[in-house]
């Protein structure tokens, strides 16, 4: 038997709690809503498969799901470089209701994005358009504008009728 689930939070690492928050304010107008300080003793730290280390952690809420934004101390480097085909990346997905307004907006304020909003012209999400926003440490942040086929409604619909061995392939083959 499968155990139900919800979409609770996202986390991400940050290297800077400060300059992340005024990012996600200015960008998004999202602020904390509950900021912790977390002393990772010997049971902590055991549980997460980390040292022991601090914490500094801010919860923002972003509809009905939460964004944990983290700075661990001490700071780890190591070799993954943060691009999203790196194992344990994790990214947010914010819907928009105008993409094309947020690019403008965005890239008026001299955010990095690389192309403007991509539009998928046909299949299960025609009509949907997307774009990626980095955030202050290099990180991606999809933004989508949905079109209708794209809800969470059909995709509960089609719950058991997807398949992996013939996917919907989109874009160029």
């Amino acid at each position: 038997m499968a155990i139900d689930v919800k979409f609770h939070h996202i986390g991400i690492t940050v290297t800077n709690l400060e300059r992340t928050l005024e990012f996600f304010a200015d960008a998004f107008g999202l602020v904390p809503g509950m900021a912790l300080q977390v002393q990772a003793g010997a049971k902590t730290a055991r549980a997460l498969g980390l040292p022991e280390h601090e914490q500094r952690v801010a919860l923002l809420a972003v509809g009905d799901v939460i964004l944990e934004l983290i700075e661990f101390h001490p700071v780890r480097r190591a070799s993954y470089d943060g691009r999203q085909d790196d194992v344990g990346y994790a990214y947010p997905c914010f819907e928009v209701e105008d993409i094309d307004a947020a690019y403008r907006e965005w890239t008026a304020k001299r955010y990095t994005i690389h192309a403007e909003p991509q539009v998928t012209p046909d299949g299960p999400v025609e009509g949907s358009k997307f774009m990626i926003l980095k955030d202050p440490d290099g990180k991606n942040i999809e933004i989508v504008e949905t079109g209708k086929y794209l809800v969470a409604s059909n995709i509960h619909a089609g719950e058991g009728r997807a398949s992996l061995d013939a996917p919907v392939v989109l874009g160029k083959h």
